[in-house]
């Protein structure tokens, strides 16, 4: 372990981050994997669904102004902070919520808070675990997550189906609020200040000039588009053409969660090896498997595997969205690119669900389905191109954590 960590505080700090993901794991489970599906019963429209499904995004796309607003301050009360005050609106929200409406503004609510600790989240994740190690370390964690996200989701699917979904959304939000508490004390080594304010124009100058990080912006844009137009089409085929009942949505939601059980500590160790970069590439080839299967499946059994696969994605993504950034970004400039990729994710992010709302309006889901696939592979092809130019980055070799500046209590 590098002399510049201290193994004592990396361990205390690892106990937090874990009981932090374990509260969270239990809680996003069932926010993720339900409340699409239950604004969907309540009656909602298919912008309903979609405003639920643009929630997080929403919250990237206005990211920066947080980010800038709450630059100031240490990065570690910015991020238990957030997330603690976004869980208790959460937690008002879903109480006084009485249409499917209102409970999709309580869930965009809830991102646009939580997502303002974002940069801060990924300099804490730089700069408590050593970059060798940083990789099994954040994979580790999200295990724990995973494991109470299998026990949550299939207990969630029999109790929404016997009781009020209000009360089982409440109660998630309840067990979750110890953890993102428990997350203000963590400490960092060597921060003395906290990271210096700059101004957002200065910021997208300084991203938009890196051309190599501009490509790969460019190919997660197209990519991510297309990927994140499943998530509103998804949705809406369980309950309209699968008439799928939530105990089976509850089931999905455990397979994946228990997959990526797994899957993280294999990410992890690949992470920590190789190029974190490069196995993005790999994921993006691997998440063509939704839309054709959503397209191909002749029962609703086929989505089972569909399930694994997702838990396998679910795993890889987390971890490499905030490693890619300490990957790609030069000493010092990780708290800028990673203000510049949250806010290009809340544009396609908010673009895709009612992009796609729109055309489930003129055609059939399956010409959607078609549009999201073209998408893909388009983007797929413009990622390995930009993930080229990262190549001189020797394998493994990731920015000192001492250069470095979610959601995770999540």
């Amino acid at each position: 372990m590098p002399a510049t960590h201290s193994p004592e505080l990396v361990r205390r700090n690892f106990r937090i981050d874990s009981f932090a993901a374990i509260c969270g794991g239990l809680w996003i489970a069932v926010l993720v994997g339900f409340m699409p599906v239950v604004v969907r019963r309540m009656g909602g429209s298919s912008f309903d669904v979609a405003l639920v499904v643009a929630g997080p995004f929403i919250g990237h796309l206005l990211s920066p102004i947080g980010i800038y607003l709450l630059s100031g301050l240490p990065p570690v009360r910015v991020v238990a902070g957030a997330v603690t005050a976004a869980r208790s609106v959460f937690l008002v929200g879903v109480l006084v919520a009485t249409t499917p409406l209102m409970l999709g503004l309580t869930t965009v609510a809830f991102w646009i808070i939580t997502l303002a600790n974002i940069a801060a989240y990924t300099t804490v994740m730089a700069s408590i675990y050593p970059g060798s190690e940083r990789g099994q370390a954040m994979g580790k964690v999200r295990v724990g997550a995973s494991v109470a996200g299998v026990f949550s989701a299939a207990i969630a699917g029999i109790a929404i189906d016997t009781v009020s979904a209000t009360a089982v959304f409440a109660v998630a939000t309840i067990v979750s609020l110890p953890g993102s508490i428990a997350f203000f004390w963590v400490r960092e080594e060597h921060r003395t200040s906290a990271p210096a304010r700059r101004p957002l124009h200065l910021v997208a100058r300084a991203v938009w000039d890196d051309r190599r990080y501009r490509r790969l912006l460019l190919a997660n844009t197209v990519f991510g588009l297309g990927n994140l137009m499943n998530a509103t089409i998804v949705p809406l085929m369980l309950v309209d053409h699968f008439d799928a009942p939530n105990s089976f949505v509850g089931i999905l939601a455990a397979m994946a969660s228990l997959t990526a059980v797994v899957a993280y500590l294999g990410w992890g160790r690949l992470i920590d090896r190789g190029s974190s970069l490069q196995l993005s590439a790999y994921q993006t080839v691997l998440c063509l498997a939704t839309p054709l299967t959503y397209l191909l499946a002749p029962s609703i059994w086929f989505l089972i595997p569909l399930a694994v696969v997702h838990g396998v994605l679910n795993a890889g993504f987390d971890i490499t969205y905030h490693t890619n950034i300490v990957q790609a970004a030069p000493p010092g400039r990780v708290l800028d690119y990673a203000t510049g990729q949250s806010f290009l994710l809340g544009i396609r992010g908010t673009i895709a669900p009612f992009l796609t709302s729109f055309m489930l309006g003129i055609v059939e889901p399956r010409v959607v389905l078609l549009v999201i696939v073209t998408l893909m592979v388009i983007g797929i092809s413009l990622y390995f191109r930009a993930v080229r130019d990262f190549a001189h980055v020797a394998a493994g070799v990731l920015v000192p954590a001492a250069d470095a500046e979610a959601a995770v209590a999540s």
